[in-house]
């Protein structure tokens, strides 16, 4: 065996050996962690969560609502594979006062909106009278709510001002009334 030949076998043993660990590496980062756990939510959860987020970010004339684009599947993929289990419970405890105490989907859309309003008003406001639970929960809701509906095309494109390439940057841009935020 030549010189050559050997530098051949030696790199194509530890290039093997590199792929097959990288390789590992990416199928086991591609799977689930233990803790995630898929089911969690019903598909009456769902639409809940849906009709909660498009009550939070409703359909305009420029721009569609949260249930438009997706919003309580995006909310309950983020729940399953990111939040924890004390996260997954707290927002169980905000789906079960909409639907246990208010019986949330056969409610007028009137007074699904006044319900949302009302639990808003009260966790957002300087009364503390709710359960830690159901006030983190509804927090959780929301901001996936606005985090997906933002993150999404239709809204960063509809809702906010967006540009492709936005161009040169500009420090101080005087804003008209009713202007877009930027996405």
């Amino acid at each position: 065996m030549n010189r050559r030949e050997a530098m051949k076998r030696t790199a194509l043993m530890f290039g093997s050996a590199l792929s097959v660990s990288t390789f590992a590496v990416f199928q086991q980062g591609c799977t689930r962690s233990k803790n995630a756990i898929a089911g969690v939510f019903s598909d009456e959860d769902t639409k809940i969560m849906a009709e909660i987020g498009d009550i939070i970010i409703p359909e305009t004339p420029d721009s569609p609502g949260a249930k438009s684009v997706g919003i309580g599947a995006f909310m309950v993929k983020m729940l399953e594979d990111c939040y924890s289990q004390e996260d997954r419970e707290k927002v169980s405890t905000a789906l079960n006062y909409f639907e246990g105490e208010k019986d949330f989907s056969s409610l007028s859309a009137d007074k699904q909106v006044a319900a949302v309003s009302d639990l808003d008003s009260q966790v957002y406001g300087k009364s503390n009278e709710l359960d830690e639970g159901l006030m983190r929960g509804y927090k959780i809701m929301k901001e996936l709510t606005l985090f997906g509906y933002f993150s999404s095309e239709a809204g960063a494109t509809q809702a906010l001002r967006y540009e492709l390439v936005p161009g040169r940057y500009d420090g101080c841009v005087d804003l008209k009334p009713g202007d877009k935020a930027w996405a």
